[in-house]
Parts: C-alpha cells; structure tokens; sequence
C-alpha cells in the first residue's frame, strides 16, 4: 500500500510538472504585450575632437548609455553616428553624454540607416 501510494504521488508530481512546463510560465506567446522597439538612427555633430584618442572618449561614453546599440564617431568629420533604442534612451542622454565628455554638441540629425 505504502508504494502505491508512493507511486500515486509521483504521477500527480510528474502531471503538475508537464503542466506547467507546457503552460511556459508567464511567457506572452499571444502575440499582445511586448512590442518590439525599432532602433533609432541619429548623426551627432560635435565640436572639439582633435584625434583618435578623442573619437575614444566619445565612443565610449555613449556607448555606455542604456539602449545605445552602435557608436562611431570621426574627429574628421567632427561627427558621430548613433543608433539606439528610443524607449531606453533618448537625443537629450546622447547630448548630455558628449558635453559630459569635454566637447560641444552643435546638433543632433536624423541619419540615412547604416
């Protein structure tokens, strides 16, 4: 009896188990809910940048934004492009991100996709 029952107990483990495994969790399979966020595509002009090391220092900071995806910046064209999500970021961070960095933002344009 002791191992019937046992046994019982081990079917409704392995039932509940399936059930909620196939039932995935909380994962929204409708279709409904989560959107996917298309990125957004920015040229920055920026003033200051002199070198390499500039183009760098640049890069680096806004890369470290939340939601930034892609970073290149040129110190010859004294420009950056950045693509980035919007609902993570936005163009004021990018502004605020390049003046933290020791350079002036002229202008933030929308840009042709890379």
């Amino acid at each position: 009896m002791m191992k019937k029952s046992k046994l019982i107990q081990g079917f409704v483990l392995i039932a509940f188990l399936v059930t909620f495994i196939s039932c995935g969790g909380n994962n929204n399979k409708s279709g409904q809910g989560e959107e996917v966020q298309k990125a957004a595509l920015v040229e920055v002009s920026i003033g200051g940048m002199t070198c390499t090391g500039c183009e760098q220092s640049v890069q680096n900071k806004l890369s470290k934004l939340e939601g930034v995806t892609y970073v290149k910046a040129s110190f010859t064209d004294g420009k950056a492009v950045v693509e980035y999500i919007p609902g993570l970021t936005d163009t004021l961070k990018i502004r605020e991100a390049v003046t933290a960095t020791g350079y002036t933002c002229k202008s933030i344009n929308t840009a042709e996709a890379r």
